[in-house]
């Protein structure tokens, strides 16, 4: 690998599927051959990837706005809506900016109040997206997984509005015991 990182754009709209844009990027990124990657069914659906973002004979993305991000072996790999694909080296990509700009160092600077505060955003925007998509989609293929999707992040929306609960009460416990000292 040459770099920490690569961005590649793919377009949908061709007979290429946008899991097969994936593999070209990973192979490209890792110098080697497509056919000695690791089954990527080993870390995510690899269905889903051309379900989103077009597969063969398809003439478009099926979502309209949003991006898929996951580990695939020694690298993480984000696909967008509008047919980017970043390949990260997986050392480089907890130094490197997270989402909502906050780096990683910045994010473990931060309250556990303040993280579970950007998880609960994180995951409300990812349920709306998700929810949209759902919404829209005409086939129960594609439709039933995302509305599993939605209520999968409305159990971790209500774990983490739990430990939020949590939180608040010890923070508050321990300021008790502080005051009274």
């Amino acid at each position: 690998m040459n770099s920490d990182s690569s961005v590649t754009r793919f377009d949908p709209t061709t007979t290429r599927s946008a899991l097969d844009a994936v593999f070209t990027a990973v192979s490209e990124f890792k110098n080697t051959d497509a056919k000695n990657l690791r089954r990527l069914d080993r870390y995510i659906d690899a269905d889903t990837i051309n379900l989103l973002f077009g597969g063969p004979d398809s003439s478009t993305t099926r979502i309209e706005e949003g991006t898929l991000s996951f580990r695939y072996d020694d690298v993480f790999v984000t696909v967008t809506h509008d047919g980017w694909i970043e390949v990260v080296d997986a050392d480089a990509f907890p130094t490197r900016p997270a989402h909502h700009r906050l780096s990683a160092d910045a994010r473990a600077q931060q309250s556990t109040e303040a993280a579970l505060e950007a998880a609960a955003a994180a995951f409300a925007e990812a349920e709306e997206y998700v929810w949209t998509a759902a919404s829209n989609a005409s086939d129960t293929e594609l439709g039933d997984p995302l509305w599993a999707v939605v209520e999968q992040l409305w159990a971790i929306q209500t774990s983490i509005d739990d430990l939020t609960a949590q939180s608040s009460s010890t923070e508050s416990l321990a300021t008790q015991t502080d005051d009274q000292l």
